[in-house]
């Protein structure tokens, strides 16, 4: 984790944008320190990219307190004369031009001799594994060595910050676990930091050193990506982040970190307390993912129900529960108890399920 008390290479206070009456950010504030791979997560509509293309310099936000990169105030600097650059999803690579000519183009529109130009580029291409591929035409490439040469292109003129707009959104499955880890290599190589945008919490939990959760045009939670797997703040983030089971009931107990609820029905269970500040009596909800539900004895942490359906799924078996709390989703990996038995009662660890306020939406 890098050093958060350091100088921040990008630093956004308080950024207010609108389209007309439709607010697409409400007063943010995030930053990033030098070598960080940042990631901003969201779906559809929650500010992200707007956010991406305010630091970048492609849109003027409506007000903003501070927005730094490399410790220079940008507020009102052009685009093309920020110390960042863009990858975006569909690449924006000439195909009239070589691979080559197109990761030195950046540096010949900023007068680097065109000898000098290649030299470097030929250098951004080895770092990507392109560098045999250099004289081919665009259109010769696969569409992950098209990606690879848009991030030579980005780095080459070696950018304080790297912004990348759902840079793998195009690729197949395989490709993208594959330039998942190649970004991430590339990251730690130049040290430089990363500003990744993306609505796939796997590419955020895998690639990242801190994770900003984004909706309606707010930061909703923010942390190291286990923080956001492990302990989101409200229902949102819990079913964001994908827990498959949140259960509402009422805090009848708490014993330190860990709180009781009545789910109805007799159903009684217990978890961590995400709020020191949930008072007993209080409605909440329980969230909790079904690969850390498993069968447990009478008495056990846990909810009476019978098997509804299993769904084989190749690595895994899906499997309904119904419970007096409603359905319950559990996952089981071949060879686990729960997959040749008819359990009549499911449990799970305190730690494993997570309690946060009802209204927590």
């Amino acid at each position: 984790m890098k050093d958060m008390n350091a100088e921040p290479m990008l630093e956004v206070r308080d950024v207010v944008h609108k389209y007309g009456p439709v607010t697409a950010l409400s007063h943010v504030s995030l930053s990033a320190a030098k070598g960080e791979f940042l990631t901003i997560l969201g779906s559809s509509g929650s500010g992200k990219t707007t956010m991406l293309r305010v630091i970048s310099g492609l849109e003027t936000p409506t007000s903003v307190s501070c927005l730094r990169i490399g410790g220079e105030s940008v507020v009102g600097v052009p685009a093309a004369r920020r110390r960042c650059t863009t990858v975006f999803q569909n690449y924006a690579l000439f195909p009239h031009m070589t691979v080559v000519e197109n990761v030195a183009y950046g540096l010949k529109i900023r007068k680097v001799p065109t000898g000098d130009a290649l030299k470097e580029a030929q250098r951004a291409l080895a770092m990507v594994q392109l560098e045999a591929k250099a004289d081919r035409n665009i259109r010769q490439l696969s569409g992950g060595e098209r990606q690879r040469v848009a991030l030579a292109r980005a780095v080459v003129t070696k950018p304080a910050v790297l912004l990348l707009d759902e840079p793998l959104g195009a690729l197949d499955e395989r490709l993208r676990q594959d330039m998942q880890l190649e970004l991430m290599d590339l990251q730690r190589k130049l040290d430089m930091t990363f500003v990744y945008i993306t609505h796939s919490q796997e590419e955020a939990l895998t690639m990242s050193d801190r994770v900003v959760l984004m909706r309606h045009g707010r930061i909703e939670q923010s942390g190291e990506p286990l923080d956001l797997f492990d302990h989101p703040v409200s229902r949102f983030a819990a079913d964001f982040m994908g827990y498959e089971n949140i259960l509402d009931g009422r805090l009848v107990r708490r014993d330190g970190a860990v709180g009781e609820i009545d789910l109805g029905g007799g159903a009684v269970v217990r978890g961590k307390l995400i709020s020191t500040d949930l008072a007993v009596g209080s409605p909440v909800s329980i969230a909790l993912r079904a690969e850390r539900l498993s069968p447990v004895g009478p008495g056990g942490n846990g909810i009476d129900g019978t098997m509804k359906s299993k769904v084989y799924r190749g690595k895994y078996t899906d499997i309904v529960m119904e419970t007096v709390a409603g359905a319950l989703r559990m996952r089981s990996w071949h060879g686990a108890p729960m997959e040749n038995e008819t359990a009549s009662r499911v449990g799970w660890k305190e730690t494993d399920a997570v309690i946060f306020a009802k209204g927590s939406v």
